[in-house]
């Protein structure tokens, strides 16, 4: 059995830590809460801000393959000049 939960976490990587680190315990309390107290009535806000992330992200990924930078790297040089 425990071998079994190794495996499972050997596969989820690092990218667990960084996700635990990144959100936070404040965050999941706070969004507990508000789920509790609203339901399904925010809903639509999940599915705009996950349309919205996506919609950036491809934005992001065009910007990087024509300036060959980063965004932080495009965003200097636009406020350096």
């Amino acid at each position: 059995m425990f071998k079994e939960a190794g495996k499972i976490l050997r596969s989820l990587g690092p990218g667990m830590i960084i996700t635990a680190s990144f959100i936070g315990p404040g965050t999941v309390t706070t969004m507990t809460q508000g789920g509790a107290g609203f339901g399904y009535s925010l809903l639509w806000a999940v599915v705009f801000s996950i349309v919205a992330t996506i919609v950036m992200q491809e934005m992001i990924i065009r910007l990087s393959l024509v300036t060959r930078e980063g965004l932080g790297e495009a965003i200097q040089d636009l406020f350096k000049h």
